[in-house]
């Protein structure tokens, strides 16, 4: 057999040989695609993926995890007014997620659910930490918001509304954990918003969050015992904690037995515009101070060009299907004493005086 002969099998076996290593070098590529997939992986990875560009990258995922219980989320929208993040398995998280710069969302009050707080059980608790934040949550639901002045005056404002649902297996949004959750996930998204539109308003606050002010909107305070918003009332009353940045305060009279009577509201920024557009009397609130049908209301100015809003108003009475009857001198006594000391706490002007009669 001839030198040339061997040569001709030795480059065939080589040939051979490294199309077999080429072929199983293909295969346990195959068959490593084929576990990534079965375990999962592949899901991950196309999580990661959409994750990236949620919400143009505005949000903190490690946070919004541990919020909604749930190892893996995957993202829908990256355009920061208009997005979401949940849970791929089983739905059993979602947390959507709205981004404005300048006028504010057009239900701005609507997507918190208090667009009516004539029903009661409305009221919003502050974010506390020198944030310009507020949150509601119960077990299942939770909704925040943050408002930042990017301009003078209302029409140039940064402002996020997050809201979040999840069925009962994880833990529910109204533990003190979680709230500081929602609180730190909403500020944090503030922040880099602010940043990356080159906002220039006060952020306010600095460090990560680690507690926020308790929940006493549920707990009746005993009349001339309130310490929060509804200081200073002669009234049995509901109050959250009061803050000075909070962009909406609440407290709401109530008679010795703890049944809601009349709720008092204070906005501020963005807020007091969508009072008026969105809520169900807010378009009698035109003038700069007044009152009708139990409705009274009155505005103050504030250091960065807008105007603060206050106002009082019945009830509604699910058991008689109407509106608590009017009280005209205990209504505008307490706004009175409730605007003032909302105006002083936000560094605005003293509010107008009602009109006599």
């Amino acid at each position: 057999m001839s030198t040339q002969d061997n040569g001709g099998r030795g480059a065939h076996g080589m040939r051979r040989k490294l199309v077999t290593g080429a072929s199983a070098v293909v295969a346990l590529a195959l068959i490593g695609a084929g576990v990534f997939y079965a375990t999962g992986g592949y899901d991950d990875w196309r999580a990661d993926r959409s994750l990236d560009r949620a919400c143009d990258g505005l949000l903190d995922i490690s946070e919004l995890k541990s919020l909604l219980g749930a190892d893996r989320l995957h993202s829908q929208g990256a355009d920061p007014a208009h997005c979401s993040v949940s849970d791929p398995g089983d739905g059993r998280a979602a947390l959507r997620v709205e981004i404005t710069r300048g006028a504010a969302p057009a239900r701005l009050l609507g997507t918190l659910r208090r667009n009516n707080p004539h029903l009661g059980g409305t009221l919003m608790s502050p974010v506390g930490n020198g944030r310009p934040a507020i949150l509601k949550t119960g077990t299942s639901t939770a909704a925040a918001s943050g408002a930042l002045a990017c301009g003078p005056g209302e029409s140039d404002s940064l402002t996020v509304v997050m809201t979040a649902v999840r069925d009962g297996s994880g833990k529910a949004f109204d533990r003190p954990e979680q709230r500081a959750r929602l609180a730190r996930a909403l500020t944090g998204t503030l922040d880099r918003t602010a940043e990356q539109w080159h906002c220039t308003g006060k952020t306010a606050g600095s460090g990560p969050i680690t507690a926020v002010p308790g929940d006493t909107t549920r707990t009746l305070k005993a009349a001339g015992r309130a310490t929060g918003t509804c200081a200073g009332i002669g009234s049995p009353v509901y109050e959250a904690a009061a803050d000075g940045p909070a962009p909406v305060e609440d407290c709401v009279l109530a008679d010795a037995s703890g049944t809601r009577l009349f709720q008092l509201s204070a906005y501020y920024g963005p807020f007091a515009k969508a009072a008026r557009l969105e809520t169900v009397r807010g378009k009698q609130i035109l003038t700069e101070a007044g009152g009708a049908d139990g409705l009274y209301w009155t505005t103050s100015a504030c250091e960065d060009g807008g105007a603060a809003l206050f106002s009082v108003e019945p009830l509604f009475d699910e058991e008689t299907k109407a509106f608590r009857p009017a009280d005209p001198k205990l209504q505008q006594a307490a706004l009175q004493t409730f605007a003032e000391n909302s105006a002083e706490r936000h560094g605005c002007s003293s509010p107008r005086p009602l009109p006599a009669g």
